[in-house]
């Protein structure tokens, strides 16, 4: 598997991709997009010692601590006094995101199930 395999199932699932790679070998993904209500978001996953495996563990871990109800009223805690309604946007976003999230742990695993290695080539799309 090369990096351009994850940039391009990403893609498909609405998400910016960024990698930055470490001396260590390690690679971090930063995952972007705008959410349905218009708002920034983004996370950042390791992949380490090559394997595919722990940048889909990393993700998993993300969605599982993903809380609508609870980001939802922390993004919406700085800007004062929400309406309901931007509140109910902020939680329907965020659990888009974490549906996003999730597709893109599913077809990275169907990948992963034949590539578990990520190939030390030079990416298509490195910072």
């Amino acid at each position: 598997m090369l990096h351009c395999d994850i940039i391009r199932i990403a893609a498909r699932h609405g998400w910016l991709v960024s990698v930055t790679a470490t001396g260590d070998g390690s690679y971090y993904f930063d995952f972007q997009r705008r959410t349905p209500g218009g708002l920034q978001f983004c996370f950042t996953a390791e992949l380490s010692g090559g394997r595919v495996g722990t940048l889909l563990d990393e993700i998993i871990s993300f969605v599982d601590a993903l809380e609508p109800e609870r980001y939802a009223g922390e993004w919406l805690e700085a800007t004062g006094k929400p309406t309901p309604a931007q509140y109910f946007q902020a939680v329907a976003d965020m659990d888009d995101v974490r549906t996003r999230a999730w597709l893109l742990v599913f077809d990275l695993s169907e990948l992963a199930e034949w590539q578990s290695r990520l190939l030390d080539l030079p990416p298509c799309m490195m910072n």
